[in-house]
């Protein structure tokens, strides 16, 4: 039974020092994005992708997943109530983070019967241009641990690549490109985007969802755009580290912070090799960038306006 949801100033929240979140992370997170569009509306970029997601790692983490009609009800709620802090077409958008606890207080592990559900929301700046290209090193880690929450929005995925990626933000990369937990072999993604590339005979090819992928909402609607709009050869393949450097010319990630963000350049080992094309990136970005903020029709209902 979920309690009715309200509106609160920004501040501290109270937990229990035995919260399960806390000793035990208990806990889901998500990430999407509001946008003010020329006309002044503020509409939201598929939001329902992101409840139903909510859902699955609640589910995977052993807790009641939250319905999506409470989830929609309350996003909107909340960017209405910050409607003011949504920034000009152009210039940025509101970024919202709903977030699932345990706060069950437990000195044994288990299932969680008491949940909390909480969101908030800042504003943020605009995505950068094609021109701000990110560097990334991949290192022969794996993310998540096969078998294990890779594939949910689980708090605890995150916080062991901090560890991994500060010696490469060090040396000047702005992320990590992790390999498969089993062979490191495969790219799978860097700690916290989905990873395309394109190859020189023109393929989008991008790791296939498995339990170490999260199913992005980004990288889901650029593989749409790409095969319904662009007319692509779009794969879901497993693509090893050394295919991705003697056989690119281009990558980009994918997710809500980046949205699509170009590589420049990816360092392995002792090789570092440069990608400077940015055309199959920049063909997504202009019509999914449209969509989101309203410039561009949304023939598949992928925005929700904010009433």
């Amino acid at each position: 039974v979920w309690t009715p949801g309200r509106i609160e100033p920004y501040g501290p929240i109270a937990l229990s020092p035995a919260a399960a979140v806390l000793s035990y992370g208990v806990g889901i997170f998500e990430g999407l994005k509001a946008f003010r569009r020329e006309d002044g509306a503020v509409q939201i970029f598929r939001p329902d992708a992101n409840a139903a997601r909510f859902q699955r790692s609640a589910e995977r983490l052993s807790m009641a997943p939250f319905p999506v009609g409470e989830f929609l009800s309350a996003v909107d709620r909340l960017v209405d109530a910050n409607r003011r802090w949504v920034p000009p077409p152009g210039l940025g958008s509101f970024y919202i983070r709903p977030m699932q606890h345990g706060i069950e207080p437990r000195l044994g592990y288990g299932a969680c019967r008491d949940l909390a559900v909480t969101m908030y929301g800042s504003p943020v700046g605009a995505v950068g241009s094609a021109a701000d290209a990110i560097r990334l090193r991949a290192v022969e880690r794996a993310r998540v641990a096969p078998g294990g929450t890779g594939a949910a929005k689980a708090i605890g995925n995150y916080a062991g690549s901090v560890h991994v990626s500060g010696p490469a933000r060090a040396q000047g990369f702005d992320d990590v490109l992790y390999l498969d937990a089993r062979t490191l072999t495969y790219v799978t993604e860097t700690s916290g985007a989905n990873f395309f590339v394109v190859t020189r005979a023109g393929q989008l090819v991008t790791p296939p969802l498995d339990d170490q992928i999260l199913a992005g909402v980004t990288r889901d609607s650029v593989l749409t755009v790409a095969r319904e709009e662009l007319g692509l050869d779009v794969q879901e393949r497993p693509i090893a580290i050394e295919e991705v450097l003697g056989n690119a010319r281009e990558a980009f990630c994918t997710g809500t912070a980046w949205t699509l963000k170009s590589v420049g350049e990816i360092a392995f080992r002792d090789r570092s090799v440069r990608l400077p094309g940015r055309e199959v990136r920049d063909r997504l970005w202009e019509i999914i960038g449209g969509i989101q903020t309203g410039r561009r029709p949304d023939g598949r209902g992928w925005t929700r306006i904010v009433s």
